[in-house]
């Protein structure tokens, strides 16, 4: 895990060297955004922050502090019980993104590549109605156990998107957010699709 982030916190660096060429020709323009979605298993996910971006050539390079959160459901069987899984997640990081075809003066679309690292807190609960070997027993059979716990951790994030004249822009991203360390039994990598818009000021 050390090396993973040590790989990211350089990946991140190179991004922000990069982007601080630009400063002294540059001006950048601070924005904020906020959205809502889903992860793979239907639960409700949402992110927002604010940024700052700078051209880079031809695109832009954006520099933000995101929050990220939701709660997800999962139901597995072993063949004998039901189990019913509940994760919640808070992400509160910083997140790089390089925004291809990007122009906030002109309507069009690009596409969105970025990584960041953030502190993750996680609530992971289990029950079964039937299994009662959980831990905690719930009223009318069955049992259950619970942990929480925070950790560092990444975030990958992917999408397109296409800017309005005015500042204003929207996009669908795909931030995979990653625990470097998962307590309980719960998921250590969680993919979201979330909507989002976003103003350009």
């Amino acid at each position: 895990m050390h090396k993973i982030r040590s790989i990211l916190f350089t990946a991140i660096a190179l991004m922000v060297c990069l982007a601080s060429s630009s400063f002294a020709e540059n001006a950048g323009r601070f924005g904020a955004r906020a959205g809502i979605g889903t992860d793979i298993n239907g639960g409700i996910a949402y992110g927002g922050g604010i940024n700052y971006a700078i051209p880079v050539q031809k695109n832009h390079f954006e520099l933000g502090i995101v929050l990220f959160g939701g709660s997800f459901d999962e139901t597995s069987d072993n063949g004998f019980n039901t189990y019913d899984e509940t994760t919640d997640v808070f992400v509160f990081g910083l997140l790089a993104n390089y925004l291809i075809g990007y122009d906030p003066e002109a309507s069009g679309p690009f596409f969105i590549a970025g990584l960041g690292l953030g502190s993750i807190s996680v609530e992971w609960e289990e029950r079964s109605a039937t299994d009662v070997s959980l831990g905690t027993p719930l009223p009318g059979g069955g049992s259950m156990q619970a942990e929480e716990g925070s950790a560092g951790g990444s975030i990958f994030n992917f999408g397109v998107g296409t800017t309005f004249k005015g500042g204003f822009d929207i996009r669908a991203e795909v931030p995979i957010i990653v625990s470097f360390s998962a307590p309980g039994e719960s998921a250590s990598v969680i993919p979201t699709i979330i909507a989002t818009a976003g103003y350009r000021f």
